[in-house]
């Protein structure tokens, strides 16, 4: 399998292709241009740090104050073992949890076939209209009140992101029911992501379909191990039917406002 130091890198680079970026002592630090939402801004271990982060956080913590974002740290809990440790000792606080999971040609199985689902494809050449109509689907996946529209700002932030992978609709009877996409691999690895289903087709195999396309072209264009994070083992059990399995836990941490 992949070694977990491969996949923090993976993870770094990723970033790196959809965010501001800046240097502090052991942390690259990941900033949203425009949203100040925790998810969009964080930090990541460029090395398995550990004991006493008191100055290099203190750096961090400004870096994130000048931006109008709240601190936070996002890692592979086996790449570094004892940060978790050290940003407890600093006042952060453990924000999520998560599975992060991997395929590979030996763990790959075909999805089962979902009768009536045809799969699109969308990549950065994709016209914008069609990218805003993908990430509606997709907010709409993630939160069924959500009345977010896309904009045109969004389409081409979208496009930056998969330059190099593919995006995915899937369709029921003339209608787009979820979505989902892989990035540019890297060193061998790729990251299938955004992965949602609109509520009305929900557990009819609509998420594994498309898990399972996204493996396949992400395995053809050379990448040799794929990976995601599952919310919970309810999620987890989605991708385990096309050959995922548990390999390592996300971690995401908090400042506390306290300290």
């Amino acid at each position: 399998m992949v070694p977990i130091a491969r996949l923090q890198a993976y993870l770094r680079h990723s970033a790196q292709q959809q965010y501001e970026n800046f240097s502090v002592p052991f942390f690259t630090l990941f900033f949203h241009p425009t949203d100040a939402l925790a998810y969009f801004n964080y930090g990541i271990p460029d090395e398995p740090c550990s004991g006493d982060l008191g100055a290099s956080l203190s750096v961090l913590r400004d870096e994130f104050a000048g931006r109008g974002r709240h601190p936070r740290i996002e890692f592979i809990q086996e790449f570094a073992p004892q940060l978790a440790f050290a940003l407890r000792a600093a006042g952060f606080v453990e924000e999520a949890r998560q599975q992060l999971m991997v395929c590979t040609a030996e763990t790959y199985r075909p999805a089962p076939k979902v009768l009536g689902l045809t799969i699109t494809e969308l990549t950065s050449a994709s016209a914008a209209s069609e990218v805003q109509d993908y990430l509606n689907i997709q907010h709409r996946g993630f939160d069924a009140r959500s009345t977010r529209v896309a904009t045109e700002g969004d389409a081409e932030q979208f496009h930056r992101m998969i330059e190099g992978g593919r995006a995915f609709v899937g369709w029921l009877k003339g209608q787009p029911v979820g979505v989902g996409m892989y990035t540019a691999p890297f060193d061998g690895v790729t990251e299938v992501a955004g992965l949602a289903t609109l509520e009305p087709f929900r557990k009819r195999g609509i998420a594994t379909g498309l898990t399972a396309l996204a493996v396949q072209r992400a395995m053809a264009q050379g990448a040799k191990a794929v990976c995601l994070t599952a919310a919970d083992e309810r999620v987890g059990r989605v991708y385990e039917r096309v050959g995922f399995v548990g390999y390592a836990t996300i971690l995401a941490y908090l400042d506390s406002p306290s300290a």
